[in-house]
């Protein structure tokens, strides 16, 4: 064979085993469905460790590479089941997978060129009034704040939520909304995600013939992302049954939290896995700005820039503009790419458009003149 055809047959086979690794990965779940989405996203994950050594001290690397590893169908070509188990209380499964690295090399440097600080806040709702039920929630709380130290996610410790309770009458106006107080606490501490914790219970479970079998714990949890407003779901965490005539409730609250931490944490890192493929979610906030008109031919200007994903909504009411959209570009060079588009428009030249507070991914402008009533800046630590 010819020498030189040796030579690129080995580059190309060199080039393949760069651009794909197989990885043995095992998952656990409750059923066969989730404990092999597991070892997919498991699988993914030591894709990214091997392949993005170097770029362990990225800020949220961890929170990165769960989010990349979400997308399981996007990286993995093919995979073969070598095992699978079922426990009495659970299910496992190990696989062997082709993942593919070089889309996962360049969605990671995306997202971290996008994603930028995050910090979560998790807290009891505050539409619970029963005490005991608050104090039995609080364990809850703690318990998911473990794992996100675990992960090296940012969240907000209770000693300065609590400092932030006391300080929010004095700062922001009251509301009554469970909702917009902890969206409020959110802005003040500068976390961009929330999870309230809510509703618990305790139920039997039944079997054949009616029997009670035992007597499981569970609450509810709700994400929101709160930089944009937008709910990303609600998923309820319940502890396995156990059987006896009293409920350790401490303990079933830490095996809920284990056993579903998980599916909690995955509406955020699937929702951000999203970010790939469109742009980051930005709301851009419009305060006596101009009419919609003048605002329309803004969006016009933004949509046919090229780092444009989409627009998703549009809100116009007394003055105030709110516009979500994507953007493929951090939220700074956003905010200048808005700035510049408003000079090329007459009227809000005009105005001098000014970004009046950056939260995350909320980029709130208004003439230069003018004071945002309530707008608050978030305390940075």
């Amino acid at each position: 064979m010819n020498r030189r055809i040796i030579l690129v047959l080995l580059f190309f086979i060199t080039t393949i085993s760069f651009s794909q690794q197989a990885i043995e990965s095992k998952g656990t779940g409750l059923n066969r469905a989730d404990a092999l989405q597991d070892a997919l996203r498991n699988a993914v994950s030591q894709a990214v460790g091997v392949s993005l050594r170097s770029e362990t001290r990225v800020e949220n690397y961890m929170i990165i590479s769960d989010a990349i590893a979400s997308n399981t169908s996007g990286y993995i070509k093919k995979y073969n089941i070598l095992k699978e188990i079922p426990f009495p209380d659970r299910f496992e499964i190990t696989i062997q997978a082709e993942v593919t690295t070089n889309s996962l090399e360049a969605d990671f440097k995306l997202l971290s060129k996008t994603i930028g600080g995050v910090r979560f806040l998790v807290t009891v709702d505050p539409s619970v009034q029963n005490e005991n039920e608050k104090k039995e929630l609080q364990l809850a709380v703690d318990k998911i704040n473990g794992f996100l130290a675990e992960r090296s996610y940012r969240y907000v410790d209770q000693s300065r939520l609590k400092t932030l309770q006391n300080e929010r009458s004095n700062l922001m106006q009251d509301s009554n909304a469970s909702l917009s107080y902890a969206q409020q606490l959110a802005v003040l501490s500068n976390a961009q995600f929330i999870i309230l914790v809510s509703q618990l219970t305790t139920s039997e479970v039944k079997g054949a013939f009616d029997i009670v079998q035992g007597k499981k714990v569970g609450f509810q949890a709700r994400a929101f992302d709160n930089c944009t407003g937008e709910g990303l779901g609600t998923i309820t965490l319940e502890s396995l049954p156990k059987s006896g005539t009293t409920t350790n409730t401490t303990q079933a609250i830490n095996q809920a939290v284990d056993l579903n931490f998980s599916k909690l944490i995955g509406m955020f890192t699937s929702y951000m896995g999203n970010w790939v493929n469109s742009g980051t979610p930005y709301e851009l906030r419009f305060y006596n700005s101009g009419s919609f008109r003048d605002l329309r031919t803004l969006r016009t200007k933004l949509k046919a820039d090229k780092s444009f994903g989409g627009d998703l909504e549009i809100v116009s009411a007394n003055n105030y503009t709110k516009l979500i959209c994507t953007y493929k570009d951090k939220a700074d060079e956003l905010a200048d790419k808005i700035l510049d588009y408003a000079d090329e428009i007459p009227t809000l030249k005009k105005q001098l458009i000014d970004v009046k507070m950056i939260y995350g991914r909320q980029i709130n402008f208004a003439p230069q003149s003018y004071i945002i009533p309530n707008l608050v800046k978030p305390i940075q630590q």
